[in-house]
C-alpha cells in the first residue's frame, strides 16, 4: 500500500516519542511505500545520516514546520511545544491533502505525539485513518499523592486539567469518531477514549526493545 504517516517526533537512535516515530515508519516501510510528515528542526540531519548508512528505498520524508515558529525546541517549555504540535497538526492536514492529490494514499496513520487528548486533522482526509497507539489517559493513584512534593502535586493537577480540556476539544472527538482503527497503549487510555463515544479500541504498547537489545542487556552484570 501507499501509506502516509504523521510523525511530529521521529529520530533514529532515540527512545520515547522520537523512537516511536522512527521505528514505526521504518517497520511499515518493510512492507509498504511510506511517506512521513515530520519536522526538520528536530530530526532531519539524524535521519539523513541514518538513511545514508542504511538506505530504506520505500521510505520518503516530507519536512515542514510552522513558518512563523521555526524551532519549537529552543523555547524549552513543554506548554510551548504542545501548542506548536497542535498548530503543526493543522498545517500537516494541508500538506497531506496536497500529497494525497499527487500520490493517492491508501491509508493515513498518526503516530506521534502519542496523545489521546490532541487531535489529528489528517482524520479529515477521505481515506481510512489509524490513530495510535496513543497514551495519556493514565493518572497517578491517589494513594501516591501523600509522597508527592508540592511541586509534583501541582504538576499532576495541571496535567489532569490539560487532559480534561483536550478530551473536551471537539476536534479530538472528531478524530476519535473518524478513526477506522484506534490503538491505546493502556486500558486507562482506552477507557478515556470510550468516554468520547468510540465503540472499539485496541490495546497496544507503543514502546519496546528489539530482541538484539534485550540479548545485549542480558549479558550485563546486575548492579549491586
Amino acid at each position: 500500500m501507499k501509506i502516509l504517516i504523521s510523525a511530529y517526533s521521529c529520530e533514529p537512535g532515540k527512545g520515547s516519542e522520537p523512537g516511536i516515530g522512527w521505528n514505526t515508519v521504518r517497520e511499515a516501510a518493510r512492507y509498504h511505500q511510506v511517506w512521513v510528515l515530520t519536522r526538520p528542526d528536530e530530526s532531519r540531519a539524524a535521519i539523513e545520516v541514518e538513511l545514508a548508512r542504511d538506505p530504506v528505498p520505500n521510505l520518503h520524508f516530507v519536512y515542514f514546520t510552522l513558518p512563523f515558529w521555526k524551532d519549537s525546541l529552543r523555547w524549552g517549555q513543554a506548554g510551548a511545544m504542545q501548542l506548536h504540535h497542535y498548530l503543526w497538526q493543522i498545517q500537516a492536514y494541508f500538506e497531506a491533502r496536497r500529497l494525497h492529490q499527487e500520490i493517492g494514499f491508501d491509508l493515513v496513520h498518526h503516530v506521534t505525539f502519542a496523545k489521546h487528548s490532541s487531535p489529528s486533522f489528517l482524520s479529515l482526509l477521505p481515506i481510512p485513518f489509524v490513530w495510535g497507539p496513543v497514551a495519556g489517559g493514565e493518572v497517578a493513584p491517589k494513594a501516591f499523592w501523600q509522597e508527592f512534593s508540592t511541586r509534583a502535586k501541582l504538576y499532576e493537577i495541571a496535567r489532569d486539567l490539560f487532559r480534561i480540556a483536550g478530551e473536551l476539544d471537539p476536534f479530538v472527538r472528531l478524530t476519535a469518531r473518524r478513526s477506522a482503527i484506534i490503538q491505546a497503549t493502556t486500558e486507562d487510555t482506552a477507557q478515556q477514549l470510550y468516554k468520547m463515544g468510540v465503540d472499539q479500541v485496541q490495546i497496544m504498547p507503543a514502546i519496546g526493545l528489539p530482541e538484539s537489545d534485550i540479548e545485549r542487556l542480558a549479558q550485563c552484570k546486575p548492579p549491586r
